[in-house]
């Protein structure tokens, strides 16, 4: 039996790490076993967003990705400006992924100086938040988003208010939410690269009406227990 088609949109892409994930290489060979099996995936990315504010020259990053999916459906403009001018252009999706933005929470800057959520790049936040409001009822069912650890204590004189905000945003949008960090190293990768990984699927979807079904039952079990 064929698999239902997923489709994905990946925000903030890079050179496309969320899509290899996704789909495999350009070939559909799957990363895990160095691109020499078939990932056989069932995911689709239908739409791609990359744009660096800060290069006035060269997208480096766009420009690789382009030149990895040269048929795809690829944006190299402002998120933000899509969002707010040309929001048609974001076709409708099932889920969607997307590293946002982390110097505003990373090591690499101090946690005092870190702005989180109001810094410049922290903000990009808001354009996930935006594209799943503004698509109303055709919002992601499923989503895939990934940061660096210190987004979970950030900012630092109220540590931990940025993710609350996160979590508190998605939940109003009707998502449950399950997230984990998870250390490069422990899947023999040669760093130390600690990234939070959040898992989120909306109230309406079989998956969570399944996790509710099964988290009544366990419930039942010890009240007889």
């Amino acid at each position: 039996m064929k698999r239902k088609e997923i489709k994905v949109i990946e925000l903030f892409a890079g050179v496309g790490g969320f899509r290899i994930g996704l789909e495999g290489d350009i070939n559909g060979k799957s990363s895990s076993s160095l691109y020499n099996e078939d990932l056989k995936s069932c995911f689709k990315v239908v739409w791609s967003n990359q744009f660096e504010p800060l290069t006035k020259t060269v997208q480096h990053a766009s420009e690789i990705y382009k030149s990895v999916w040269p048929e795809s459906n690829h944006s190299n403009q402002n998120i933000e400006e899509v969002i707010e001018k040309d929001f048609k252009s974001i076709p409708n999706h099932d889920m969607l992924v997307g590293g946002f933005p982390c110097q505003d929470y990373s090591v690499a800057t101090t946690l005092r100086n870190s702005k989180g959520l109001e810094g410049k790049k922290g903000v990009l936040w808001w354009s996930i938040y935006n594209i799943l409001r503004k698509k109303g009822k055709n919002k992601a069912k499923y989503l895939i988003l990934e940061n660096v650890d210190r987004l979970l204590i950030s900012p630092s004189n109220q540590r931990g208010r940025d993710f609350a905000i996160i979590l508190s945003c998605l939940d109003k949008l009707g998502y449950a939410v399950e997230w984990k960090v998870i250390n490069a190293a422990d899947y023999g990768m040669p760093q130390r690269r600690r990234r939070v990984f959040i898992v989120a699927y909306h109230k309406t979807t079989n998956i969570y009406k399944q996790q509710l079904k099964e988290r009544k039952e366990r419930l039942l079990d010890k009240c007889v227990l």
